[in-house]
């Protein structure tokens, strides 16, 4: 987790310089025009990554190193919003307002204080991960909690998750909520109900609907199904409506991986990996794993050694599909004794009801150790069909349409004929003709040394930290009509540039999305499910009203729109000059806990105050709520006299913390003894001033 949000700010920091002056950039292609959507700087330069982007593509959340201009919130990890309106896209300010300091305890709680677990689908409610309390009465600094906010502000504490101090990226568990806003289900390690007390190690799965907290992982009769714990996979664990929770028991304390499925709403818990094999035959009993789901909660796919069913007659790793409404297991994989190849461990792909699924098999490793042989396959109605043997470079990523008919993916292996480079080529797969096409080739190459991608790129990637279901990525529409990605090799004539580019392949021709004739290249974002829409990252300003000196933004190439050029001298978009329809405009009333919290940010006061002098000198850090002088000294009372022990200043360049070093004074260094004494600190900057008793050893 760590790494991963170090490198996106590496990456973000090396696109904050201005580099020369370009040539006048291309238009793109098949009727799309360039829309921009970060209008407003700081957060244009700083994009670090996307959340949700609506299927209509007219509304995203992204991720930004730095507060952006309207953010509620100042830590270094913050989000903003954008909402496409009548005259162009707008901010919307998205984030909490929190109260807390960081004396250094964790690092990382000064960069990401809160994040975003998950939102709702009309992105209007949203999970919040925090080591600063949100309301009053909530976990104190240090400690992580859940919290939603509902659309009007109110946030809603749900559970304390972490004993602090510690940060944000500590809870690596699941949290996510439903499509509706309503039910929340999350993971954690702490015990937070009294029938969860038998659990030795790992976690509980807990569900909140907005008043009440429930256990999920266990039987019919409220008893915990294994005490090492369970855990929700982020591959669809969670149905969309929140209703159905798909999750494994732990392997450890003996146990066998088994998978269960809660029905939130009858509240039965029901076994899906039990066999239904009744063969004499039959082999023993092994682990069972999770490999995904539908978003809507009717299918779950398992994957095991073990006999499911009668069908299945060999030793190897099958995959089965178990269908919710029936209870019914079905084999998908191999099934013959003549079968060679292991289904992958790991996620499957499924069609958004369930029609087809796209998963990995590994054959036999060979002797001369090199890679085990590969294959891509889809199973339907119709059995199963190969798609392609090739090696699916990891993290695997196909895009699927609505039905699975067309699956996107990129390998290195050369298909077909006519690939004869060693990087990864995007190839799109047509269940229905059964036929397979590399869309990354074109008149001007294909065949050089460039990778291809369909994934997000840096610094436009995917969010670094991922609580709930992993949401639906997409680099294909619904349709399966328009196929999206990205390489630095040129394709077409209109590429002139060797910077990485977002191609579109539509009517069985490629063309551009992002200009190709600009020295500054661009990442590909994303697809809204519609097609209308094409999200992409660039320094190039491809618009008039992009003015912030080439920074970093976010684009939308969108089918026949485009917004006029403002003919002010300051252009921009707000409110006045870009005004929403009065149904999508979104307000944010503070709740009265909330405007508690705020009025204290301004005040001057002490965050600590070391325990012993170091170097001649007593550390203190304050929170300053303006720059300027700020002064500090600790005195002591004796003999009716004020003694001062020590002393300093310093100039506070910014609002925020600052570090005063109270140099002792000689007073203090002939003070006789070593022990602690009980002194009186006093901070004052302008007409501020704060005192407090301390208790300093000199010595």
């Amino acid at each position: 987790m760590r790494s991963l949000l170090l490198a996106a700010f590496a990456a973000a920091s090396v696109l904050l310089g201005i580099p020369a002056p370009q040539a006048q950039a291309d238009i793109p292609a098949n009727g799309r025009s360039w829309e921009l959507i970060t209008v407003n700087p700081p957060s244009s330069s700083r994009v670090v990554g996307l959340r949700p982007i609506r299927d209509d593509g007219e509304r995203l959340i992204y991720g930004a190193a730095g507060p952006p201009e309207d953010s509620l919130s100042g830590a270094g990890i913050t989000y903003g919003g954008a909402i496409r309106g009548s005259s162009g896209w707008i901010d919307v300010p998205v984030g909490l307002p929190y109260e807390g300091e960081f004396p250094g305890q964790e690092p990382l709680a000064a960069v990401a204080p809160l994040l975003a677990s998950s939102f709702s689908e009309d992105e209007e409610t949203i999970v919040w991960v925090a080591s600063v309390p949100l309301i009053l009465g909530a976990p104190p600094e240090g400690d992580l909690a859940l919290y939603r906010e509902l659309p009007d502000g109110t946030v809603q504490f749900i559970a304390k998750v972490g004993d602090g101090p510690t940060s944000v990226f500590s809870y690596g568990s699941f949290a996510d909520i439903a499509r509706d806003g309503g039910r929340v289900v999350f993971a954690a390690d702490a015990h937070l109900l009294p029938a969860d007390a038998a659990r030795t190690q790992g976690r509980s799965v807990y569900t909140w609907d907005g008043g009440s907290l429930e256990l999920v992982d266990v039987d019919d009769g409220g008893t915990l199904l294994s005490t090492c714990g369970s855990e929700v996979s982020r591959a669809n664990g969670m149905s969309a409506s929140a209703d159905r929770v798909f999750f494994s028991i732990s392997p450890e304390c003996g146990n066998l991986e088994k998978v269960y499925l809660a029905d939130l709403e009858t509240g039965s818990t029901t076994e899906i990996s039990a066999s239904l094999c009744t063969r004499l035959d039959c082999n023993a009993d092994g682990n069972v794993r999770f490999a995904g789901a539908t978003p809507d909660g009717n299918f779950a796919y398992l994957v095991t050694t073990q006999q499911l069913v009668n069908a299945d007659e060999n030793s190897r790793r099958d995959l089965y599909r178990y269908t919710v409404g029936t209870g019914g297991l079905s084999l998908l994989s191999g099934g013959a004794s003549a079968a060679t190849e292991d289904v992958a461990d790991q996620q499957v792909f499924p069609s958004d009801h369930g029609e087809r699924v796209y998963f990995r098999t590994i054959g036999e490793i060979p002797l001369d150790g090199s890679s085990p042989d590969q294959k891509l396959f889809m199973a339907d109605g119709g059995g199963l069909h190969l798609v392609a043997e090739a090696s699916l470079s990891p993290p695997t990523e196909i895009s699927l349409s609505a039905d699975g008919n067309r699956a996107l993916f990129t390998t290195q292996t050369k298909v077909l004929e006519g690939d004869t480079d060693s990087q990864e080529d995007a190839y799109l797969y047509d269940a229905e003709a059964e036929t397979l096409t590399r869309v990354s080739t074109g008149p001007s190459g294909g065949n050089q040394e460039y990778p291809v991608r369909i994934e997000p790129g840096n610094p436009v990637n995917r969010h670094p930290i991922e609580y709930g279901n992993t949401r639906p990525y997409y680099a294909i529409d619904a349709a399966g009509d328009r196929a999206f990605f990205q390489t630095a090799e040129p394709l077409i004539p209109e590429d002139s540039n060797s910077a990485p580019d977002v191609y579109e392949w539509w009517n069985d021709g490629l063309s551009l999305v992002s200009p190709g004739n600009q020295p500054l290249g661009s990442d590909f974002a994303g697809v809204s499910r519609d097609g209308r829409s094409v999200i992409f990252g660039t320094n190039a300003s491809l618009v008039g009203r992009d003015v912030d000196g080439e920074s970093r933004d976010l684009y939308s190439a969108r089918l026949g729109a485009g917004f006029p050029e403002p003919q002010s001298d300051s252009p921009g978009c707000d409110l006045a000059s870009c005004p929403l329809p009065s149904a999508g405009r979104i307000t944010r009333a503070t709740p009265p806990s909330m405007a508690q919290l705020q009025s204290k940010r301004g005040a001057l006061r002490v965050i600590s105050v070391a325990s012993k002098a170091k170097k001649g000198a007593i550390a203190v850090l304050v929170s300053v709520p303006a720059s300027g002088v700020v002064s500090g000294l600790i005195s002591i009372q004796e003999k009716g006299k004020k003694v001062v022990l020590a002393a300093g200043k310093i100039r506070a360049k910014h609002d925020g913390q600052a570090q005063l070093k109270l140099k002792l004074t000689p007073s203090a260094r002939r003070s006789p003894g070593g022990g602690a004494k009980a002194a009186q600190l006093t901070v004052k900057q302008g007409s501020s001033k704060v005192s407090q008793t301390v208790k300093v050893s000199l010595r």
